[in-house]
């Protein structure tokens, strides 16, 4: 996806898509956007709170990190 996002809903599309190469449930946690940096929190739990958090260029769309729960 090229392009900037401009809404955590976008921005939280593209977590979700991203993650879903991982985990199969996904409940969105919240997006803040910080200067050029959209952070996605989605937690992939099924019965306890797993954190992962994606973090995504906001004028590009590209995935520029992330970390997975332990």
């Amino acid at each position: 996806m090229a392009g900037e996002i401009k809404s955590a809903a976008e921005a939280t599309k593209i977590a979700t898509s991203f993650l879903q190469q991982y985990y199969f449930f996904l409940h969105p946690i919240s997006a803040v956007r910080t200067d050029t940096t959209w952070i996605v929190k989605v937690d992939v739990g099924v019965i306890t709170h797993e954190i992962a958090e994606v973090k995504i260029d906001a004028s590009t769309a590209d995935v520029i990190g992330y970390s997975f729960p332990k």
